[in-house]
């Protein structure tokens, strides 16, 4: 007769516990234990008798047992990830079969299965989650099948052992808050970029400025060019292009292209004229590094992915500029822009990372409304300035950002509504009539996000 292999439990306070097991024919009273170690994070179930016998002289073609197992969770108020050790023997002849199956609310996590020839000890491991219940139900079944031959040998299935040990736990509210941070850093691309966008549309420059093209770089552009062209008629044409570095926004992870249109009407000239304004920028490659963070047991676990995509954006503007003579002009004008990033999906690395989030792709939609003053001053023939305010409102995507997290389920994160400030400041030095020498510097602050500087510099040659 076979005695059964009990793999004991490593440190346990070995101690009999009551009602953790139920069934008719698996586990009855006084055929099986279980002992629990002293932080309750793992559990031993350790069986006398669950088998199946069946086929040669059983007297059963098929044979099946079950046991409800129940699993004591340390901490219900979260998710839990435990692993699953399943111990025990098996021996079928030719012909026969036999499986263990376990089920969590009817359905299936753990699966063995095997046709003889055979006669091993058998050890399959697997993993399950539970959230929000004080206990971890499962149901276990044994089966072994086989033709009747009174010459034969029974196919025979014991189940020894099954241990479980917690894995993992997070809660709802870190994982949400981790999604959060991936919805802020994806609204974080266009706001970033925003300061070169406008940087080729020229707003730093003098409303009575004349067409030019220039060359510029700055700490967030590698190289780029813009140009303007007065069409006459108080219709001004502008636009440009650069190659902006990834440094540009923490969430970019290579370069891009970038680049801006606009148009321009102002009323004929007088002291005190309006204007209106509308164009479009964005980036059709963007390569983006998002990351997020979340608690696992007692540890930060830091994880994230790599995608790419798209970002368009457009804008209008509406002000009135005054301007007593040639020396000083102000202009003061409000600004609404939408911009759409659409990024593709991606699936986290699962190493060492038991909550991986799997996210589908999908558009981030923001917008920002903000008042602008700028006030330019010609301090001779040679040099001028500009400084400028801008103080807004970005309202993030109520929509947010989905993902199916493991263990977790569905999981939504959304950033949220921010005011903003962005201080600027050009100065020029004519160097002849048709050649200018630009320097310029930009702070923008947002709440909750580090200043982001910008320190630039741009030669244009005026027509």
């Amino acid at each position: 007769m076979r005695i059964p292999r009990f793999l004991p439990l490593i440190a346990l306070a070995a101690v009999p516990l009551p009602n953790s097991a139920r069934a008719a024919d698996g586990c009855q009273e006084g055929t099986f234990s279980r002992v629990q170690s002293p932080d309750g994070n793992a559990t031993s179930f350790l069986f006398d008798d669950f088998s199946a016998t069946a086929g040669g002289a059983s007297g059963v073609r098929r044979a099946n047992t079950s046991c409800a197992l129940s699993v004591p969770v340390t901490q219900p108020d979260g998710h839990s990830v435990y692993s699953m050790d399943y111990r025990g023997y098996a021996s079928a002849q030719e012909g026969q079969t036999v499986s263990i199956q376990a089920l969590k609310d009817r359905m299936e996590i753990v699966k063995y299965e095997a046709s003889g020839p055979l006669d091993q000890d058998i050890a399959i491991s697997g993993r399950v989650g539970i959230s929000g219940s004080s206990t971890l139900d499962l149901a276990v079944l044994l089966q072994s099948t086989g033709p009747l031959d009174e010459d034969a040998l029974e196919s025979i299935l014991f189940l020894d052992s099954v241990d479980f040990a917690r894995i993992g736990f997070t809660t709802t509210r870190s994982v949400v808050e981790s999604m959060d941070q991936i919805a802020r850093q994806r609204q974080s691309i266009a706001l970033d970029l925003a300061g070169t966008a406008y940087t080729l549309l020229g707003q730093s420059d003098r409303f009575d400025s004349e067409s030019y093209v220039s060359a510029f770089g700055n700490s967030d552009a590698a190289a780029g060019f813009n140009a303007r062209w007065e069409a006459g008629s108080g219709i001004s044409l502008f636009g440009g292009a650069a190659l902006v570095t990834s440094n540009a926004s923490d969430a970019l992870s290579d370069q891009l292209a970038l680049f801006a249109g606009g148009i321009r009407y102002t009323t004929p000239q007088a002291s005190w004229r309006a204007f209106g304004e509308a164009g479009a920028w964005g980036s059709p490659d963007i390569s983006a590094s998002l990351s997020r963070s979340y608690i696992n047991v007692n540890e930060m676990i830091y994880t994230g992915g790599t995608t790419s995509g798209s970002l368009f954006a457009t804008y209008a503007r509406l002000g009135v500029i005054y301007a007593p003579g040639d020396t000083n002009e102000l202009a003061l004008s409000t600004r609404f822009s939408r911009s759409w990033l659409n990024l593709d999906g991606y699936d986290e690395n699962t190493a060492g990372n038991l909550f991986a989030a799997h996210m589908g792709s999908g558009s981030t939609i923001t917008d920002s409304v903000s008042a602008e003053l700028a006030w330019s001053r010609k301090l001779d023939e040679r040099f001028d300035y500009t400084l400028s305010l801008a103080l807004g409102r970005t309202s993030s995507d109520k929509s947010g950002v989905k993902a199916s997290v493991d263990w977790v389920g569905d999981v939504k994160g959304t950033a949220r509504d921010q005011n903003f400030a962005v201080l600027g400041g050009r100065v020029g030095w004519k160097v002849n009539e048709s050649l200018q020498l630009n320097t310029s510097v930009a702070a923008t602050f947002r709440e909750d996000v580090d200043p982001v500087w910008s320190v630039g510099g741009q030669l244009k040659v005026s027509f």
